[in-house]
């Protein structure tokens, strides 16, 4: 029997199907863990058929993937773990020092395309990449003028920043503004959910990651492609059902935050379901990333 290679992103946002597809323990299907780079190289060589990868990676080589359309990693606006921290206002950010993750594709460019649409000049901004080497604090005191965290760093992050024992029990002590600004518990660091700017920007809920399986695999393997999309949409199902509260309390376990903060991160902020408007928002962030192009930076 052939089996089947799934890539799978170790983040929370993807648990409701990692975990259901770790307890199913299907014997054909053999399951390769990294962050969103890490799944991109994967399936781009070959390494795995099928996998959640980055939205600016199927945009970039779409010919060479087929796009599983029974789910997606995805908001309606505010994500809450795509986060740019800042010692400036979004608006003052020419001329500043940006740190951008090493494990992140759709999120760096996606704050570049904001940045442009804001009329700043990317080629005044200094991107480098980090690795979360440092603490927040620590990065914001002296590296970066503004750092980009995604995934479960931004996460726990937030969750530090934002006082939640308040935020657990539905109390939350920060004061929000427009254009996806939240003020914390320092009155000179800011954040920007990048998917509610992106959602004030643009209309449209962003997308941050594609499942999708390679081209020719599904061409040569049918039964096993539509095998693997209907699986995945069980398992999309199953962790937001049945699986849920034990999918939540192993987050809570490994991350340290209260369960409230996590079911309301996946099922208040995250979304699966790839709609229409979902794949408007991919073809205006590729239109909006081919203006960058352009740019000399």
């Amino acid at each position: 029997m052939e089996k089947i290679s799934l890539g799978l992103i170790n983040f929370t946002n993807c648990l409701p199907i990692n975990y259901t597809l770790e307890k199913w323990a299907l014997e054909d299907i053999v399951l390769s863990w990294g962050h969103p780079v890490l799944i991109n190289q994967l399936i781009k060589a070959g390494q795995v058929h099928v996998a959640p990868i980055s939205a600016f990676e199927y945009l970039q080589n779409e010919n060479d993937y087929i796009l599983i359309k029974e789910a997606c990693i995805t908001s309606d606006a505010e994500c809450g773990s795509v986060i740019l921290f800042s010692n400036h206002k979004l608006e003052d950010l020419a001329g500043k020092k940006i740190g951008i993750p090493h494990d992140s594709a759709t999120s760096i460019n996606m704050l570049k395309i904001i940045l442009n649409e804001k009329k700043i000049p990317l080629e005044s901004i200094n991107f480098v990449r980090h690795k979360y080497e440092k603490p927040l604090n620590e990065a914001l005191g002296g590296d970066f003028d503004a750092v980009l965290y995604i995934g479960d760093n931004a996460l726990v992050s937030r969750f530090l920043l934002c006082h939640c024992e308040e935020l657990a029990t539905k109390q939350s002590t920060c004061s929000k503004g427009g254009n996806g600004l939240l003020r914390f518990a320092r009155n000179d660091m800011y954040q920007y959910d990048l998917g509610k700017v992106w959602k004030e920007m643009t209309g449209l809920p962003p997308v941050f990651g594609t499942w999708v399986a390679r081209a020719d695999w599904a061409a040569n393997h049918k039964d096993d492609f539509d095998r693997v999309k209907f699986l995945i949409s069980k398992a999309v199902e199953a962790g937001l059902g049945m699986y849920f509260n034990e999918a939540v309390q192993k987050a809570v376990s490994e991350l340290n935050l209260t369960d409230y903060f996590i079911k309301d991160y996946l099922t208040v902020k995250i979304k699966y379901n790839l709609t229409i408007e979902h794949e408007k928002s991919l073809d205006l962030f590729k239109k909006l990333y081919q203006q960058i192009l352009t740019l000399d930076f």
